[in-house]
This record gives C-alpha cells, structure tokens and sequence, in this order.
C-alpha cells in the first residue's frame, strides 16, 4: 500500500491520470545487463552493446548508474540474454528497427524485465563509439535505409562505460563543482552536466531527471568502471 500510494503521488507530479493501472512484479535478484541490438526481419536480434550494470540497487528503486561494456559475465550467460530478448521482441511484433532491452541473470537463466522498440536512452550513446568511428545512431540509420549491420560491425573496439549521475537530494541547483578534476581521471573522455543551474531538482524516482553523465573508455571494463566510479567522486552537486 505504500509504494502505490508513493506511485500515485509521482503520477500526479507527473500529470499522469491517478486511476491507471499499476503493474506489480516479483523482485527478480542477481545480476542486471542491458542490451542494445537491430532486429532484421527473420535474422533476429544482432547485439551492438551488451552492458553490466555493476552498482545496479537491490531497491526499492532501482535507478541506474553505472553501464560498462562488454559485459563481465561468462559468454553462455551473455548468449542467452541475447537469446531471451530476441524472443520477447518477436513476441511483440518487432521485427525490424533499434531493440533496448533490460534483463536479469537469475538461478534458471535470464528474465525479460523490459524491452522498448528504440535505443538506449539520455545521452548514454554518446559512450559507444564502433569500427570507423561510427555511432549508434548511425548503424541504426544504415540498417533503416537498408544497408544491414551485421555482428562483424557489433561491439566497440574498446571497453566503455558511462555513468548516470544521479540527484542526491531535493532542492535548487546552484552548481556541480569538481568538474575539472573529474575530467582529469585517466580514461574519462567526457562529463557532460545536463541540468542548469537555478533549477529545483528531486533525486529519483520522485524526479525525471538525472544529474549528467561521465563517459569513459579504457583497457579493461574493470578499468572503465573504476574511472566512472572515481569521476563520480570527485563530482559535488550544490543544492541549496
């Protein structure tokens, strides 16, 4: 009773209709990992990134931070996500076009826990850079015009990460101080601050809106996910 009468408060901040349904699922624990793929007609699902999310939170939330690719865990595991996405996006309908899809690795296998017809949200692309420099964006829109990506163009060529900064807490955004140091962490290639100044903010789920984003490249994913994580140290919201 109440993380529904908390949905509905965030509904209506939302201006969502207070009467719609809600859907309740059973916490699934283990490991999570997101794909992102392109469907083509009968050639099913080709995985451009396959994501872990190492600080993904036991709840009650489940906002996200971390996304380091290529993926950690064993090649059986990771197949079998592709696997399961595969399905469930034919058991949509989906038969061409961008696949994000979210999973987690339980005792039995992998669990769907969301798929959407489209491509990794926010600014989170801007990490992923594949052979000849192209972007996600840009296979997906080779793949519509008709040009197929196949596994040879999945993958970049280095490990990558990006980090979704989170809102501590609620109140007025008078700065992020820290910037310059952040940048200055070995392997981080970008920290990009999404919300201005002067705005009032609220931490998820009560909010829309993360902070920004860290993005990094380097050797190893253990590398990638140490220099997010040390970025995000040195990061420091001001919110009065």
């Amino acid at each position: 009773m109440r993380a529904a009468t908390r949905i509905r408060r965030v509904l209506a901040a939302a201006r969502r209709h207070a009467a719609e349904p809600l859907l309740v699922e059973e916490y699934l624990p283990g490991p999570e990992l997101s794909i992102d793929g392109l469907l083509n007609n009968d050639d099913g699902l080709t995985p451009l990134a396959v994501f872990d999310k190492p600080a993904t939170p036991d709840g009650p939330t489940f906002e996200e931070t971390l996304l380091v690719t290529p993926s950690r865990l064993p090649r059986h595991v990771i197949a079998g996500a592709i696997g399961t996405a595969g399905h469930a996006a034919r058991a949509l309908g989906l038969r061409t076009g961008p696949v994000h899809a979210e999973l987690r690795v339980t005792g039995t296998g992998t669990a769907m826990l969301e798929l959407a017809a489209r491509s990794i949200g926010g600014l989170c692309s801007r990490a992923l850079r594949f052979p000849g420099g192209k972007s996600l964006e840009e296979l997906i829109l080779a793949s519509a015009l008709g040009d197929p990506v196949t596994a040879a163009d999945g993958g970049p060529p280095r490990p990558c990460g990006v980090f979704m900064l989170p809102v501590p807490r609620a109140g007025v955004l008078r700065s992020v101080e820290g910037r310059a140091d952040a940048e200055a962490v070995p392997g981080i290639t970008g920290v990009t601050i999404t919300i201005p100044p002067g705005r009032r903010v609220h931490p998820l789920p009560d909010g829309d809106q993360y902070l920004g984003f860290i993005f990094a490249e380097a050797g190893t994913p253990d590398d990638v996910e140490k220099a997010l994580a040390t970025a995000g140290q040195l990061l420091r919201a001001v919110i009065g």
